[in-house]
């Protein structure tokens, strides 16, 4: 990834030094030419054809601002580095000076290019058009092909373009060097990230990634890894304890059944007495069946093996027999059952999850209640969710204890648990089924004065009902 990071850097790098002189060196080259063309053009207006005659020399150092009286045939075969020109009229004669006078300003560039000479040395050919004016004073417009050695201009951009190729390896190499270690500098922090995620396992769920010492932009990243790491070891740590609760609850079934076998065993007793043997291990086997079941169903709640097909479902009349389970629950104890449901309302769930909410919520209710006492059973479509609610008169739960409701294996009341043959599951079972239902649920308590239970669940479909209280 380091190499990877540096050799990004470079390409780009190097992208931006290659159009950077290419477009320096292009302006360059652009300017040196024009500026030669403008000095052939100036230089073009002082040869001997277009200079009035007996003109004084514009530079008496330089000969060629004094008439020529050397044959034009001489002149234009000079040496390469000598500048070379033919003037023409309009008829294409060639002039001999003296023609007339130009300015020049009264002449202008037609075109303009490179030509290569047979020793393979290279030229500027400028053409120009002039008007000068003749001895008679007639006006008379007039050719010049201007031609130039460009030996000077070529080696001017050759030292150029090799200063500019020099300058861009040179700064693309220390670019590459400079890419490299920061890329190392950026990138140590998470391979020591990557060595701390490595030693996490299951013995030592508690580390965690330090953000601090990682760059500000994968602080957040740290964040949540942290959070995930966290809930994974609040998962495992939970696991264990439900196995460890789990055979905690398994043993003092299974040993109560071997004692009361073993000390059946150890004499010879009446029919009556092994009948007694017998129905106690009963006892004892339902009981385990019964936790077992439980234990299954928790298993099943946690994985997909208890998914179902989700499938539009009338809530009423699902509600209604949930309450008719716990109403019969409750007659032994005078407890009522008071029903705030719509008259109809169809949504997509999947049913058993729901009903299985519902049951354990309401037994709950009606096992933990005063005699005499009321559970009310609300539901309510609420937007984009259904508010489900469970409200009992019963004496209510000690405010530590509220956090571990949800907890398998644990209960509130332990002596009124063992009695009643609570296992402690069902809480725990609700809340499983409402994470994969995508739903909440939250718990109001006050001592003397009952228990609240509120779960929200989502809901695709929504529908109008009408609202009906019942009891039963």
């Amino acid at each position: 990834m380091t190499r990877r990071i540096a050799l990004a850097i470079l390409l780009t790098v190097w992208a931006i030094l290659i159009a950077g002189c290419a477009t320096a060196y292009l302006t360059t080259r652009s300017v040196l030419i024009d500026q030669l063309d403008r000095a052939m053009k100036d230089k073009a207006a002082s040869i001997p054809e277009l200079r009035p005659p007996n003109s004084p020399p514009i530079n008496k150092d330089d000969p060629q601002s004094t008439p020529a009286r050397t044959p034009m045939r001489q002149r234009i075969t000079e040496d390469v580095n000598s500048d070379r020109y033919v003037v023409k009229n309009a008829a294409g004669q060639t002039l001999s000076p003296p023609a007339g006078g130009a300015n020049a300003s009264d002449i202008e560039i037609v075109s303009a290019g490179f030509s290569t000479l047979a020793d393979g040395t290279r030229q500027r050919s400028l053409t120009l058009s002039a008007t000068v004016r003749s001895i008679d004073g007639s006006v008379v417009p007039v050719t010049i092909s201007y031609q130039k050695s460009a030996v000077q201009l070529d080696a001017l951009l050759d030292r150029l373009a090799l200063s500019f190729a020099t300058f861009g390896l040179c700064a693309g190499l220390v670019t590459a060097l400079v890419a490299l270690k920061v890329s190392r500098a950026a990138l140590k922090p998470l391979h020591s990230t990557a060595e701390v995620i490595g030693t996490i396992d299951p013995q030592n769920l508690n580390r965690r990634i330090d953000p601090a010492a990682l760059p500000p932009e994968l602080a957040p990243m740290a964040n949540r890894l942290n959070e995930m790491l966290e809930r994974i070891e609040r998962a495992y740590t939970q696991r264990q304890q439900f196995l460890a609760d789990a055979s905690h609850e398994l043993r003092t079934p299974v040993a109560a059944l071997v004692t009361t076998a073993e000390v059946s065993l150890r004499h010879p007793r009446s029919a009556e007495s092994y009948r007694d043997t017998v129905v106690s291990c009963l006892d004892d086997a339902r009981y385990l069946r019964r936790l077992v079941e439980r234990l299954m169903e928790q298993c099943r709640a946690d994985t997909l093996s208890h998914d179902e097909t989700p499938e539009v479902v009338d809530l009423t009349p699902l509600l209604n027999q949930c309450a008719d389970l716990a109403a019969t629950l409750g007659d032994g104890h005078g407890i009522d059952i008071i029903r705030t449901l719509p008259t109809s309302f169809h949504f997509t769930t999947q049913p058993q999850r729901l009903r299985s909410i519902i049951t354990n919520l309401l037994s709950n209710a009606v096992e933990y209640n005063n005699p005499g006492g009321k559970v009310e059973l609300q539901a309510k479509p609420n937007g984009h969710f259904l508010h489900l609610t469970v409200r009992d008169t019963g004496p209510g739960i000690a405010p530590e204890h509220v956090p571990h409701l949800f907890e398998p294996f644990y209960r509130a009341d332990k002596a009124r648990s063992t009695q009643a043959g609570h296992l402690g599951l069902g809480l725990s079972l609700v809340q499983s089924h409402l994470h994969a239902l995508g739903g909440q649920i939250r718990v109001e308590s006050t001592l003397g004065t009952g228990t609240t239970f509120h779960v929200d669940l989502p809901i695709k479909q929504v529908a109008k009902a009408e609202v009906s209280t019942a009891s039963g």
